[in-house]
């Protein structure tokens, strides 16, 4: 999962990707853990050889959105943009001398700037291919994949228009191909967090926790955290950092409210294989069927594909251990259409 963190320069985009990371950050991309007691758990519990957490790529390397100037998103923070899977936005809620954008602090403002301007990026890449599409033979021909992207960025233009960004419309599975073709940017996940002083790192203002819940409520999770702290904290013994955290009145880590929001932008959860060698958390689509469990471990898992083992978390940790939940008949045999639930440990039974 490639996350691009963006934002007006001085934002802390930076600090907050360095706390992210745990202080262990290697340059500009890095690789990050997904927090997770059940992992751990099972684990702890199975002494495997090769432990592998389900992980989320940073990426602290794209441009900076410039303010003061009509064109605020150069082209090499589009190309940087538009290959993310997932963009982070880093609103500046806290004062500095240092910030070239505007001289006050203006979080709401500036998060609904970036807001727009996407919009507006998106609306002239639709305007020129429909403009494009006028001059296609096959526009007219039913099926065609002209004919399909004209019907469909025809409905969504005016939308957009309205300042509507594209991940909110009600799109089918097709219709979601065929913009992802384009890399519209606003068809991507998003997810704001606002930087906020050390005076509310425990809790944020009035105004910026309204925008949060506006956010949350349409579907893009919003956090606030003061990164400068939380990279401080991120530097300090593991066993040091809980006490500390809550003494500021902090109940999660940057890094854990970073990984949930992401997890929730992207509809994730979290399955397990648990085995002497290895042991691994995967992610998944919310939804996604065993079959499509087997494919994300490995193709030829998929297509070999008899049964799924599986063990809910919940049964796991009454049990004990895998071989005890198998022995209290707690394990049970599912087909490719099984829908996966969060925590589901997974063994898949195939031709090999």
């Amino acid at each position: 999962m490639k996350v691009a963190l963006i934002g007006f320069g001085s934002s802390g985009r930076s600090t907050l990707y360095r706390a992210a990371a745990k202080g262990q950050a290697k340059g500009d991309v890095t690789s990050v853990p997904v927090p997770d007691e059940r992992f751990d758990t099972i684990v702890a519990q199975v002494r495997p050889k090769k432990v592998t957490p389900a992980m989320v790529v940073l990426h602290d390397d794209i441009e900076a959105i410039q303010g003061g100037s009509p064109k605020i998103m150069g082209q090499r923070f589009l190309d940087g943009a538009r290959q993310a899977e997932l963009l982070l936005h880093v609103v500046r809620a806290f004062e500095s001398p240092m910030a070239p954008y505007y001289t006050e602090v203006d979080p709401l403002r500036d998060q609904r700037t970036v807001d727009e301007e996407l919009v507006l990026v998106d609306q002239q890449v639709l305007e020129n291919r429909l403009q494009r599409l006028t001059r296609s033979q096959n526009v007219k021909t039913p099926g065609h994949a002209d004919y399909l992207e004209k019907l469909l960025f025809e409905r969504i233009l005016p939308q957009v228009e309205e300042g509507r960004p594209i991940r909110s419309l009600e799109m089918t599975e097709d219709e979601q191909t065929i913009v992802r073709n384009y890399q519209l940017l606003t068809a991507k996940p998003m997810v704001v967090a606002f930087n906020v002083s050390e005076s509310e790192a425990g809790a944020a203002g009035e105004p910026i926790r309204a925008r949060m819940a506006e956010l949350n409520k349409i579907g893009t999770p919003a956090f606030a955290v003061c990164a400068t702290l939380e990279e401080e904290v991120s530097q300090l013994d593991a066993a040091d950092q809980p006490e500390f955290l809550a003494d500021l009145g902090i109940e999660e880590t940057a890094g854990a409210k970073l990984m949930k929001a992401v997890y929730d932008a992207l509809g994730l959860i979290t399955f397990f294989t648990a085995g002497e060698n290895e042991t691994r958390a995967w992610p998944l689509r919310e939804g996604s069927s065993a079959l499509k469990a087997a494919g994300t471990i490995h193709t030829d898992i998929a297509k070999g594909f008899i049964r799924a083992e599986v063990v809910h978390y919940e049964d796991y940790l009454a049990a004990g251990s895998l071989d005890a939940a198998y022995s209290a008949g707690k394990m049970h045999l599912e087909g490719k259409e099984y829908v996966i639930r969060d925590g589901d440990l997974l063994h898949i039974r195939n031709k090999s």
